[in-house]
Order: structure tokens, then sequence, then C-alpha cells
């Protein structure tokens, strides 16, 4: 079996567990985020449900709309938060990022375990070496009230990530090559499996990266296998011990293999209004940028930070440009203060946003208006989700972003540092 069926068996009380077969499965947490804890809950009442099944096992994030910037928002999250007293709910956390970033960061997520949550990147989980994925309001309803969701067991895709990337090339340029490829149902309701050379040498923010963006490409969730990257990540979150690392038997566990060859790649852009058409950056010299965005789940990590700083530090924006800054946790804001890294993002010109959703998701902070462009590190480029559906949405690296929040115009990074490739 591969890895993630074991996980699912031991989570449905099976020895084993094939692939197509449909199992009834105890998930380790159910996270629901401010988006769909009010939907979900509605089911769970509508359902007959009156008691959560384990009231330790439910986490809930206020992250898309917090600060709450609407009297709606406002009157949704508290009688949320009256319902987390009256279930006994504990694990929340509000205004402190991200929940595809609070998860891992907070131990919920480790290996072997399974998570669901109201939230399709809920997928990103799976670079701690779980499984973990998105569900629909109506099941974590049910979910909640009888303490298993109904699944079928996904076969696995095995993607082989090779090469030496080039300066200025992330994990985010390769799966915008991976959408470009192959594209945006290339693995339907199949699990995705990163590994290769390159994997094995990223560290854990770029594989989150990777497993974030496997929803986009159809899969039911991500994966990358523990190692000891994973173990020095999961340090001071949840105790080795309390872990169930799982391994896969052979390579007859795949459905298929994937070879991606990333020695001649160029740092990627993907054009509006869809993920998997992206082009080089190059090429698209001389699009102008009303806006950058900084942040969001897959592009908010210390890392991000780090490549947007390398190009900021010294330089301003384009006077045209405006740029929004959310960090994914408070956690990443923290260690990005303590790096310096916020100061050149604010000399430079950058505005410092909650961490938390943002503009991604057309929550708040950064909407952009009928004829405006943006670029983001975001995952997703859908027509109106910043704002007018009359605007543009680029989706790149957060050093590709920083690159055209300082030229006003999109390019590459290394044309702004000058570094060679």
């Amino acid at each position: 079996m591969h890895a993630i069926a074991k996980i699912l068996a031991r989570h449905s009380g099976r020895k084993e567990v094939v692939p197509g077969e449909i199992v009834q499965a105890a998930p380790d947490y159910v996270m629901m985020h401010d988006r769909g804890i009010a939907r979900a809950t509605e089911r769970f009442v509508e359902m007959g449900g009156e008691r959560v099944w384990d009231p330790s096992k439910v986490v809930v994030v206020f992250d898309h709309f917090y600060p709450p910037p609407r009297p709606q928002d406002a009157e949704a999250q508290r009688r949320m938060r009256q319902w987390m007293v009256e279930q006994g709910v504990t694990n929340f956390h509000q205004g402190e990022g991200i929940c595809h970033v609070v998860l891992p960061e907070k131990g919920y997520a480790f290996p072997g375990s399974l998570i669901v949550g109201t939230d399709s990147h809920t997928v990103t989980n799976g670079a701690t070496g779980c499984m973990a994925m998105g569900v629909g309001h109506s099941d974590t309803g049910s979910l909640l009230a009888l303490g298993a969701v109904w699944l079928r067991v996904p076969e696995v895709v095995k993607i082989d990530i090779r090469g030496t990337p080039r300066s200025g090339v992330f994990a985010k340029d390769i799966m915008l090559k991976i959408l470009g490829e192959y594209g945006e149902d290339a693995c339907v309701y199949q699990s995705v499996e990163y590994t290769g050379p390159v994997v094995r040498s990223m560290a854990m923010d770029g594989r989150l990266t990777l497993s974030n963006l496997s929803v986009e490409i159809g899969a039911k969730s991500g994966y990358v296998a523990p190692d000891e990257i994973t173990w020095a990540y999961m340090k001071g979150r949840r105790d080795r011990a309390l872990c169930h690392p799982e391994t896969t038997d052979s390579e007859a566990d795949y459905v298929r293999t994937i070879e991606v060859d990333v020695t001649d790649l160029e740092p990627l852009v993907a054009v509006p209004h869809d993920l998997s058409r992206p082009e080089k950056a190059s090429a698209l010299a001389g699009v102008r940028v009303d806006e950058a965005v900084l942040g969001t789940c897959t592009g908010g990590r210390v890392e991000d930070f780090r490549e947007a700083a390398a190009v900021l530090k010294g330089r301003r924006l384009a006077p045209h440009v405006r740029m929004v800054v959310n960090p994914g946790s408070t956690e990443i804001f923290k260690q990005a203060e303590k790096e310096g890294l916020i100061d050149v993002l604010i000399d430079a010109g950058a505005i410092i946003g909650t961490p938390g959703c943002g503009p991604c998701g057309g929550c708040q902070l950064g909407m952009i208006s009928a004829g405006e462009v943006a670029i983001s590190s975001a995952a997703r480029n859908f027509r109106g989700r910043m704002g007018s559906p009359d605007s543009s949405i680029y989706v790149a690296s957060a050093a590709t972003v920083a690159a055209s929040a300082v030229a006003g115009s999109i390019v590459e990074a290394t044309k702004v540092t000058g570094r060679s490739a």
C-alpha cells in the first residue's frame, strides 16, 4: 500500500484499503475558517446535530475576514464564537494567520495524520507527511456530529522533480510549469506525491507551496514523505513519539509517474484568468502593474519574505504601484521582523497588513478596480477574485512579484537585482 492508503486504513479501523474503495475515516482534526464555519454549522443543525462528537478535534481559524471589515462579518463571527463556547471548542485562532499556515505551525498537521477542512487548500498540510483534503459544508456538518467522513481512497500519482533550478526559480515556478504542461485536470480525485532530488533538498516552505497547489491540478491531496527536513520542522510543534509516519511499499503503489526536469526552467507567471496558462516572465515585459500582493497561503511564508526582501532591499516601488503585504501568520510576521525583512518592505514603500488572507479571495485590503492589473504570490487568478471582474491578476513567485513592483511592469527578479541566472 501507499503511505496515504495506510493513513486512511488506520483512520478507518482497517488493516488495508485499496484505491477506489469507499471508507468512513475518522480525522485527527477538522478545520473550519470564518468563511466556512457558518455554513458547516448550519448543515450540522439541519441534519439534527446537537453536540460535536469531540470538541478537542475541531480547529477554528478566523483569517479571511479578520478583523471583520463589515458589520455582517462581525455579527457572523460573534455568533460563531458563541457556538464554540456552547460546544466546548477551544482550538480557536483569530488573527494568528491563514488556516493553511497555522495548522502545520501549531502541530495540528503531522506525519501520519488525517486532516480535513472547509477549504480546498487544506491540501497544503500534506507537506508534513499527512493526508489532508478539503471537504464541503455538508460533509463537515455530518462529520461534526458523527466523527467520520465518507471518502473514496484515491490513486496516487508520483511527481518526480529533478534537475538544478537556476537562480530566481522557486517552488511556485515549478508548480506553474506542471500546470502549464499537464493542466488543471491532470490528477482529478487522485493524490499527488512530490519526490525527487529537488524536493528532497527543498525547505519546508517550498514543500508547503507544492502541496498547496495540488488542488489546482485537480488532486484530492498533496503529499511529501517525511524525512529529516520534516522532523526538523516538527520540532517544538509536535513530539515525534506522537506522530505516526507511514511508508510506501513499492513502485506498484503509484498509478503513474510524472517526471519534471527544472534545469532550464525560467521564472513563470500565470496570465489571467487561468493558472494553467503560464508564460515566461521575460515574455511579459511591458505588462504594466498597478498592485503587487505579497502573502497568502501560497506566498506568505518566511522564505517568500526573504526572496522579496532580497529584491527590494535598497530599492523603491515604482511610483504608480502599491504593494500590499499580508504575512501568512503571526509567527512568520515575528520572524520576518526579527530578520529585518519587514523594515526592508516598508522602506521600499509596501503596506503591511494583518496576518491573514488579505486581498487574495476578495476579503479586504487591496481590491483592484476595472482595468487594473495585479501581480500576486497567491494561488489563484480567477476573474474578479480580487475586485472588479474587469481587472486582471497575474500569479508568480514572491521574487517576481517584488521585482515587478519595483520595475512597474512584469519582470523576473534577476533583471532588477542584476544577479546572473
